[in-house]
């Protein structure tokens, strides 16, 4: 995390710091990575060395109940389940078999982070089963699947007529990015939950609001980039809400994955957003946030159109209905 004699990031710095990979149809054509297709339609993109893991411990499962779990084509550079799996149920159960083996064995990085959640692929637009299959969230990041999550900035006008926003600080326990900035809810969409109800059930476990207060969260879009962290691409779509608090109102940790919250006037939260103290995808809803409420103009931001081509990155994975 950055320390305070950081330098100023530019906002345009930050966004890209987030949204950092090129086009999928770009990084198949270095010839480093496989198409993992569905019905001819790509639902994710795989490094070269994470197939050869994945080969190799498909190689080793003779006496599963699933023998064949993917196939691979390495002169056309693809990943396809197994056609032996006709639907998501076998899908889904023979790659958690696998990924479990896996898990035992530390063939993926990844997989020591291990959710015990499941997240689901998408079938293309059309497909009569929506879900392909549901993988351990952890193995995301291999497949290269598209996620998907929702953020909520907590805002409070106060009687002084200054906006402020309520930001989390994650613990120092958390899995991925600990210690860094949040806001004040968030967390990912998985086990096919809806996305108000993912809003809903996040701002009770992590902040604990009630659904009397949160169920007046406004949707206001999403925000979408391609980035790469330690371990692995990770193309993904955050659904944002806007949530306004009442003045009184003060968030409490409640499941330990927040240390503690602060309530920042808009010019402390660019503050620390530029200084690189926010998690990534934060800080991209909050850009998002200040461009929607005017606070990021052409007139004061010469990146203006670049920063909103970034933080809605086009991305060929299918997607939800």
């Amino acid at each position: 995390m950055s320390s305070d004699s950081t330098p100023n990031l530019s906002i345009l710095e930050i966004v890209q710091q987030c949204n950092s990979m090129p086009s999928a149809d770009i990084l198949i054509s270095t010839g480093n990575y496989y198409r993992f297709l569905f019905d001819d339609s790509v639902i994710g993109i795989v490094s070269s060395a994470d197939i050869a893991a994945l080969e190799t411990a498909c190689s080793q499962q003779e006496t599963s109940r699933y023998p064949v779990v993917f196939e691979f084509n390495h002169l056309e550079k693809t990943l396809r389940f197994s056609a032996a799996l006709s639907n998501s149920e076998s899908r889904s159960d023979a790659v958690a078999e696998l990924l479990a083996r896996m898990r035992a064995e530390d063939s993926w990085a990844s997989l020591a982070k291990w959710r015990n959640e499941l997240y689901p692929i998408y079938a293309p637009t059309g497909d009569t089963n929506r879900v392909v299959a549901m993988v351990e969230r952890a193995s995301s990041y291999n497949f290269g699947i598209r996620t998907y999550g929702v953020h909520i900035n907590g805002i409070v006008s106060g009687s002084d007529g200054v906006q402020r926003m309520w930001v989390g600080k994650r613990a120092a326990t958390k899995q991925t990015w600990p210690g860094y900035l949040d806001q004040i809810v968030a967390g990912g969409i998985g086990n096919g939950m809806g996305v108000r109800e993912s809003v809903i059930k996040e701002c009770y476990e992590e902040g604990g609001i009630p659904e009397s207060i949160s169920q007046g969260a406004r949707a206001a879009g999403t925000i979408q980039y391609f980035t790469r962290s330690v371990l692995g691409l990770q193309p993904e779509t955050q659904y944002v809400y806007d949530l306004e608090l009442p003045l009184d109102f003060v968030p409490k940790p409640t499941d330990g994955e927040v240390e503690e919250f602060y309530l920042w006037t808009i010019d402390q939260v660019v503050d620390n957003v530029r200084r690189n103290l926010f998690k990534p995808n934060c800080a991209l809803c909050i850009i998002d946030f200040l461009i929607r409420r005017g606070y990021l103009t052409p007139e004061n931001e010469p990146d203006y159109i670049e920063i909103i081509q970034n933080i809605h990155s086009a991305l060929p994975f299918p997607g939800p209905k």
